[in-house]
């Protein structure tokens, strides 16, 4: 066989060789083994047809052109290869491929079974073949460039660029998904027409059929552009869907193009008939798009959005997003109800480089917007806060310095309370040790001291309603603004009052500390603290005999106070540890850290320093058991400024806090191993703390409350416990200026001085007062005069004994359950993983976009139990529950292998009733998504069914019911 191709080699050789000497000037021929040259070549050679169907597995030929003499209307060199036979008909021009073959011809590449070659049409002919049981294999795949035609046929001209195609599967080029059509045209702008097709973002192969289409009679897709399409519907598994339009045009651009955004149509029960986030699109530039959205409905209700994302890789990125909404929430009743509502997110997240930062977060809205405006996310429609920040921050080269710069809002949806600190300033000075170089030894307390500084300057506005100075009330403040006492709407009416409840402050703060062991086992921290507050006013209280009230005047004015205390600690850590000789439970150990302080502070409302004023607030009164005048008050001239001021009283404080860690160490049943690893440990208490202090030069109420807390896992680290509790020493005797038996009813209205009060319902209170004597001490032990009283009114049992009063207790319980997951092979890691800080966030804000199939089921509970008492008042008539007790639940279960339900609720124990509910449920159709939102009853309650297909680009293609919960 080798032989016969030599010798063809050389026939062909000798006939062509008088021609090349005829053509002077020209360039050697490129030829292959066969010495094959290019089709002009052809018509020296004898009029007859030279087969050649011996030639071996994957044999080349290469035809070059040569650019210095006229040879049709091919411009480059034509590669061909063929794994069966090539044949050659030298009279009519062509050449015959057969099995595997393939032809490169510059950027066209050509993969077939059988391809033919006509040089004189400049036509490339392809198809497949049967095989021995008839089934047609090697259909042809052309390649143009990116674009790829997997086909039944094709016809190419090489001249006009142009192509006829059967049954082609195509990818168009940039875009997402897969264009299929019966016949094919290609024009030379790389333009396709195509009759009887479909158009999918679903993978598949050809011969099969997607599981979502978009059928249409006549398709032209422009390649990196747009698909265009006559009248079309929609395909789902073979059900052709009621949702067709005459026309369609389905952009898929290779960079993102400004361009309309189709509303979104509907009808509401309250609002009417709607068109919904339609506008237009803005690509601005490569960093920064805009995004403008209207809503309108029949019954007058209209709203925006402006929508602008940017990012500059590896610098920043962020986005705006402003919402605004004008409703109508009567629109059928006599007088008609309009809220207007907007909202303002703005998000800046740089990436650290240098000294200096900027980062910002903002979140603020209208009072009523999110009720307004709920949505599918039922945490978010229970928020009840919103908060922003805004910061820059640098630090200064070579220096212990460094400075932040913010903005800072709170907002309270419910009290509608509304904070803004602008601007908050504050500089900071790093621990500095100005005597370590003093000493030879690093061990040293002298080389341990270390000296910091702190600048905190805010600026506040507010429209919080403000309060009383402390110990005077309202009621004796003769010229209190009327609208003190309430919260401002905001706007630009109440600016002016907003403005003068403006709050500017300076606080200086310099700590000294250092610390050294004693007795080896001891280590004793001491320290030292220094503070100045600068103000911008003072307040003054004048008292006016004539009218018997209080006068409280702002002073403006430059004013400083300085205050200073100091401390030492000393603390240790102790350790118990029990062995056990049982084969699974090998030791118990206990960990003690005992703390132990001293603190100092002068009393700051001494009339040396001038920081609090003795004020007579109402004629004298003396309390018939305090023997304190009722009518003297001693308040700050600071009061209620946005440092405070320094603390009255002296103290002289001893701490003492108690922190327990009890933890077992147990064998694994399964390991008999003598290895470390064959034990692990379990926390029986990971932490029991009880802290409290006494002062030692206070004249009354010398002991602390006393605080215990502690924190568990159970059940292999399955349930985490928390639990915490706060109990007051002393005892709190009932107010007795005035007997009981003088309420004449449940409706009796008084102020505290007579004993008792009333909320706003109808419940009725006892008010007790805190008496310097503590719980455990017998009752004996009280003022003789104190006692007789209580006795004769016989209310000595409503003194509370024991050692103490509980005011507050809290316990929580969550625990996660979810089955061990199986390893993947070949997973990556989550380093590995190409995901940007910025899509994780995006992630866990939107889970519901990304439901992991591959956990079966997960159930996730929280139980909160939380006990608040007030002991100053005691409930005598009315209900009053002081114990809250809810249990939250959610989870979800896969109930097949495509199917997820999600779930989320709860319930109240003491209202006795379900909390906000919502049942979502996805299903995972390949290349589109099926989502079920339902929030059954509620606040909020709604429905919402959508079916989609999962292309960015079809994004707007879905079928929805959406039943709002202004329909209910």
């Amino acid at each position: 066989m080798a032989y016969l191709k030599y010798a063809c080699s050389l026939l062909l050789l000798f006939t062509i060789l008088p021609e090349l000497y005829a053509q002077e000037g020209e360039r050697p021929f490129q030829s292959d083994t066969l010495e094959i040259l290019s089709p002009s070549v052809l018509d020296s050679l004898p009029a007859d047809t030279i087969p050649i169907d011996t030639l071996p597995i994957t044999d080349t030929t290469t035809v070059a052109n040569d650019s210095s003499q006229a040879q049709g209307d091919i411009q480059t060199t034509i590669d061909y290869t063929s794994e069966d036979s090539i044949f050659f008909d030298v009279v009519n021009r062509k050449i015959y491929l057969y099995g595997n073959a393939q032809i490169d011809y510059g950027e066209i590449k050509l993969v077939a079974d059988y391809i033919e070659l006509d040089w004189v049409n400049n036509m490339l002919t392809a198809k497949g073949m049967p095989d021995s049981t008839g089934t047609i294999v090697g259909k042809p795949i052309f390649t143009d460039g990116p674009a790829e035609y997997q086909t039944e046929t094709i016809r190419y001209n090489f001249k006009t660029r142009k192509a006829f195609i059967s049954g082609v599967l195509t990818k168009p080029q940039e875009a997402e998904g897969y264009v299929y059509g019966q016949t094919v045209k290609k024009n030379e702008n790389d333009e396709v027409f195509i009759s009887k097709g479909w158009y999918t973002t679903c993978d598949c192969e050809p011969g099969e059929t997607p599981d979502f289409y978009i059928k249409s009679r006549k398709l032209k897709v422009v390649p990196g552009e747009l698909v265009v399409s006559g009248p079309f519907n929609v395909v789902l598994t073979d059900i052709p869907l009621p949702l067709g339009l005459p026309f369609g045009i389905f952009p898929m651009p290779s960079r993102q193009n400004s361009g309309i955004i189709v509303p979104a149509y509907g009808e509401e029960r309250r609002r009417g008939f709607f068109l919904r986030n339609g506008g237009y699109y803005f690509d601005i530039n490569e960093y920064v798009n805009l995004t403008l959205l209207g809503e309108i409905y029949s019954r007058g209700s209209y709203g925006f959005s402006v929508i602008s994302d940017y990012r500059k890789r590896y610098a920043y990125n962020g986005g705006l997003n402003f919402q605004y909404n004008r409703q109508l929430l009567n629109p059928d009743g006599a007088e008609a109800e309009e809220a207007n509502d907007f909202r303002l997110t703005f998000r800046h997240t740089p990436q650290s480089r240098g000294n200096s930062r900027f980062s910002a977060s903002v979140n603020i809205a209208t009072s009523s917007y999110i009720q307004n405006n709920p949505t599918t996310d039922v945490e978010s429609n229970l928020r009840t806060t919103l908060n922003s920040t805004v910061t820059y921050s640098t630090s200064f080269r070579n220096t212990p310095f460094n400075l932040a710069m913010s903005f800072r809002h709170n907002q309270n949806l419910v009290t509608e309370v509304f904070n803004v600190i602008l601007p908050e300033l504050s500089v900071n000075m790093n621990r500095i040790y100005p005597f370590e170089n003093l000493v030879t030894s690093r061990s040293s307390w002298l080389s341990k001291v270390n000296v910091g500084y702190r600048l905190s300057a805010r600026n506040q506005f507010t429209n919080e309603a403000v309060r009383p100075p402390s110990g005077i009330p309202i009621d004796r403040i003769a010229n209190r603004d009327p609208l003190a006492d309430s919260v401002l709407a905001i706007n630009s009416a109440n600016l002016p009052e907003i403005l003068k409840r403006t709050q500017t402050g300076f606080e200086h703060s310099i700590p000294i500390s250092t610390s050294f062991n004693m007795l080896n086992y001891f280590t004793v921290s001491p320290s030292f603290n220094y503070e100045e507050l600068w103000y911008l006013k003072e307040l003054d209280y004048q008292y006016d005999s004539i009218i018997n009230r209080v006068n409280i005047n702002e002073i403006p004015g430059f004013s400083r106070a300085s205050s200073w205390n100091s401390s030492v600690g000393v603390n240790t850590r102790l350790y118990g540890l029990f062995n056990f000789k049982g084969e699974k439970l090998q030791a118990i150990r206990h960990t003690v850290i005992p703390s132990l302080s001293f603190s100092y502070s002068p009393d700051f409302s001494d009339e040396r320093y001038g920081y609090y004023r003795e004020v007579q607030i109402d004629e004298l009164e003396e309390d018939p058991i305090t023997r304190y005048q009722r009518s003297i008050r001693t308040v700050s001239i600071y009061d209620g400024f946005i440092f405070g001021a320094p603390s009255p009283g002296e103290s002289g404080s001893i701490g003492f806090s108690l922190n327990n860690n009890l933890e077992m160490k147990v064998r694994n049943e399964n390991d008999t191993t003598e290895d470390a690893k064959a034990t692990r440990k379990i926390p029986i208490f990971e932490s029991l703390s009880l802290s409290t202090s006494y002062n030692l030069i206070a004249d009354s109420f010398k002991l602390a409350p006393l605080n215990i807390s502690g924190r568990t896992r159970l059940f292999d680290n399955k349930v985490s416990i928390n639990a915490s509790m706060s109990m007051d020493p002393y005892t709190y005797i009932p107010d007795i200026l005035e007997p009981i038996d003088s309420i004449e009813s449940r409706d009796y209205v008084a102020n505290r001085g007579g004993g008792f009060d009333r909320s706003r319902n109808i419940n009725v209170y006892r008010n007790y007062t805190r008496n310097d004597f503590y719980a455990w001490q017998s009752l004996s032990d009280l003022p003789q005069e104190t006692y007789d009283t209580l006795n004769a009114l016989g209310l000595l049992d409503e003194i509370s004994r024991g050692l103490g009063t509980i005011t507050r207790a809290s316990l929580a319980l969550s625990t996660n359950f979810q089955p061990k997951q199986k390893e993947k092979e070949g997973a990556e890691d989550e380093e590995e993983l190409d995901v940007t800080a910025d899509e994780m966030a995006y992630i866990n804000q939107n889970r519901s976009d990304y439901v992991d199939f591959e956990i079966p089921w997960s159930i996730r509970l929280r139980y909160n139990l939380t006990y608040t008492n007030d002991p100053r008042r005691r409930l005598i008539a009315g209900d009053d529950n002081k114990v809250r007790q809810s249990i939250m639940f959610s989870g979800d279960v896969s109930i097949a292998p495509k199917w997820k339900v999600q779930f989320n609720s709860g319930y109240d124990f003491v209202g006795q009733e379900i909390t906000q509910t919502s049942i979502d449920v996805f299903r995972d159709l390949g290349c589109f998504d099926f989502q079920f939102n339902w929030v059954p009853f509620g606040r909020f309650t709604s429905y919402h069914v959508q079916v989609n297909v999962k292309s960015s680009m079809l994004s707007d293609l879905k079928l929805q019911r959406r039943r709002a919960w202004q329909d209910f």
